[in-house]
C-alpha cells in the first residue's frame, strides 16, 4: 500500500510533501517528493503515529463495568474515528466481586480481538487502592489499602493483562510498587493526599507516572507541596494530561508544558461510557452521574466524574493553546512518550522503518479523517 501526498510527521522533522510505503503492516520506505505508483492520496493532510491512549474508562454506551466481550469489542471498534490505534482500558473503583466478573470477561476479550478494531493493550486499574481523601467519583465505601494478595488474584484472573495501576502511594510502605514493579506493571501515582517527601520512597523505587496530573491529587503549595508538585519537578515523571479546557484550565495547561515540554506528558481523555452518547443520565460505576456536552460529573456534590470529551479533541485544544506547538512535538504527547513507558516503542508509537502501520491522518482542522491500523484502513471519514 501507497499513502502519497502528505506531511508526515517524524519526531525529527516534518516532511513536507512526502509518501509512505507500507507492506506485511509494517512500514516499509518514508520517502520524500512525490511518486507516480498507485496509492491513497491523502491530499497534503497531516499523517501522524497512531494516538495511544492509556487511560480511558469507556464511550459510545461502553465502559469496563459494562463487563461482556461484545461490549468491550464495540468500543475497541468505535474509538478509532478518534485517531486512536492503541489503548488501555481503565476500570474505576469496584467490589472485588464484581472485579473478578469483569476480569474473567476481559480476559476472554483479550483472546479475541478484532484485527480491525484498535488494539487494548490491557487493563488500567483506577482503584480500588486509592485514598478517601482524594476518591474523586469513585465509591467511598469499595475503597482498600494497596494489597498485593488481592493484587495477585486481580492478575491471576485477568491472564497477566493488567497494565497500569493507579493507587495511592502513602498508603503503603513501599512493597506494593515493589511488587508492581516485579510484575510488569506499570505504577500510576494517582488519587492520593501524599507529600513530595512522602512520594520520594516510591519515586525512589521507580515510580516514573502519575495519573491525571492536577485531578485527585496534592497540590502546589508553598508549604504543603504535594504529588503535582513532584511531577513537575521531576523530569523523568510522565504526566497524563487531561486537555479537554474541563480538567484543566488553559493557563494552567500553558504552564504544565511550559514546565515539563512534550517529553513529559501523555494526553490522555479519561473519558466514560457517555462520550459520544445524548447528554443526559448515566452511571459512572454504581454512582449517579450527569452529562452536559463534555463535562460529566456527579449527581450527588458536582464531582468531575471522567470526561465526554473524544482524543482527537483534546489533541486540539493542546494545539490551540500552546503557543507555536509545532506537530512533531505533539507526537510525543499522544505516541511516543507512553510507547516508551508500556515498553513497546520497538514496534510503534513512531512514523519509523520496520515499526507497525498504525497511523491517523488529520485535515487542515486537526479533525481525524483516516485512521490505519497495522496498515489496513480502520476509519474513514464520510464525506
Amino acid at each position: 500500500m501507497i499513502l502519497r501526498n502528505a506531511k508526515i510527521v517524524l519526531k525529527d522533522k516534518i516532511i513536507e510533501n512526502g509518501w509512505l510505503e507500507i507492506e506485511n503492516e509494517t512500514i516499509k520506505s518514508i520517502n520524500e517528493g512525490d511518486t507516480q505508483q498507485e496509492g491513497i492520496d491523502l491530499k497534503g493532510q497531516w499523517l501522524l503515529p497512531g494516538f495511544i491512549e492509556c487511560h480511558v474508562h469507556g464511550g459510545y454506551g461502553v465502559d469496563f463495568e459494562t463487563g461482556t466481550v461484545e461490549a468491550y469489542q464495540k468500543f475497541g471498534k468505535m474509538i478509532p474515528k478518534e485517531g486512536i490505534t492503541s489503548y488501555i482500558q481503565a476500570s474505576v473503583t469496584n467490589s472485588k466481586e464484581n472485579n473478578l466478573k469483569y476480569l474473567s470477561a476481559f480476559k476472554e476479550f483479550m483472546k479475541n480481538q478484532d484485527e480491525n478494531s484498535a488494539k487494548c493493550l490491557g487493563l488500567h486499574m483506577e482503584g480500588p487502592f486509592i485514598s478517601p481523601a482524594k476518591k474523586g467519583a469513585h465509591e467511598l465505601s469499595l475503597l482498600e489499602d494497596p494489597n498485593i494478595e488481592v493484587m495477585k488474584e486481580f492478575i491471576e484472573l485477568s491472564d497477566d493483562n493488567v497494565r497500569i495501576i493507579t493507587y495511592a502511594p502513602d498508603m503503603q510502605d513501599g512493597s506494593f510498587t515493589k511488587f508492581l514493579l516485579d510484575n510488569n506493571i506499570l505504577p500510576s501515582a494517582g488519587h492520593t493526599n501524599t507529600s513530595v517527601q512522602d512520594f520520594l520512597k516510591d519515586y525512589k523505587i521507580g515510580v516514573r507516572h502519575l495519573t491525571h496530573l492536577f485531578n485527585g491529587m496534592s497540590g502546589v503549595s508553598q508549604q504543603e507541596p504535594g504529588l503535582a508538585t513532584a511531577g513537575l519537578y521531576f523530569d523523568d515523571i510522565l504526566c497524563e494530561v487531561i486537555s479537554d479546557s474541563i480538567h484543566i484550565q488553559p493557563d494552567t495547561l500553558r504552564l504544565i508544558y511550559k514546565i515539563k515540554g512534550p517529553q513529559g506528558i501523555v494526553i490522555i481523555t479519561d473519558a466514560m461510557n457517555a462520550k459520544g452518547e445524548p447528554d443526559g443520565n448515566y452511571k459512572l460505576g454504581n454512582l449517579d452521574v450527569i452529562k452536559e456536552g463534555m463535562k460529566v460529573s456527579l449527581k450527588e456534590g458536582g464531582a468531575l466524574a471522567g470526561a465526554g470529551a473524544t482524543y482527537d479533541h483534546n489533541v486540539r485544544v493542546m494545539l490551540k493553546e500552546i503557543p507555536n506547538l509545532k506537530m512533531n512535538e505533539l507526537i510525543y504527547m499522544t505516541s511516543i512518550n507512553i510507547a516508551k513507558q508500556l515498553n513497546i516503542f520497538d514496534s510503534t508509537g513512531e512514523i519509523s522503518v520496520g515499526k507497525k502501520a498504525d497511523l491517523t491522518v488529520l485535515d487542515d482542522k486537526y479533525e481525524v479523517n483516516k485512521t490505519f491500523i497495522n496498515g489496513k484502513v480502520a476509519y474513514e471519514k464520510s464525506n
